[in-house]
């Protein structure tokens, strides 16, 4: 029994870091998705920005400007699409991960009832058996 419960912890530890390197990678990945966030969010500023124009040179410029501005924009946004779907992903590692882990929390706090229980009865077998050698002793 007392083996069982050793690999049921070794086994409860590796899960338990399994948990704690998925919140890791959870983590990670919402603070890049807040990054691509902000970044689309930068870039519509710098689109919305405008400036007086004088010539048709500035005009080209800003319009080329903006149009960069815009594809970066899209390119942003379709990045920030793929990490939310990646989130979604680990996220469901991680609640496997957890469910997994608080599996192998149950089983071993059954074997450890288990464990004492049988402790507690080897226990009893010793008080009765010696509470009968005190009997007969006294008898005799």
């Amino acid at each position: 029994m007392k083996e069982q419960l050793a690999v049921l912890s070794r086994l409860a530890s590796l899960r338990g870091t399994k948990v704690q390197q998925m919140l890791g990678r959870v983590t990670y990945q919402q603070n890049l998705c807040q990054r691509y966030r902000n970044n689309i969010i930068g870039l519509n500023r710098l689109c919305s920005f405008t400036v007086p124009m004088t010539t048709p040179l500035q005009r080209n410029n800003q319009q080329q400007y903006k149009a960069t501005l815009h594809k970066m924009v899209e390119l942003q946004q379709r990045e920030l699409a793929l990490a939310e779907e990646n989130l979604a992903r680990i996220q469901v590692e991680l609640m496997a991960a957890m469910r997994s882990e608080k599996i192998v929390a149950h089983v071993i706090d059954a074997k450890m009832a288990q464990w004492q229980q049988q402790l507690n009865q080897q226990e009893q077998k010793i008080q009765d058996g010696l509470a009968a050698q005190s009997w007969w002793r006294a008898q005799g």
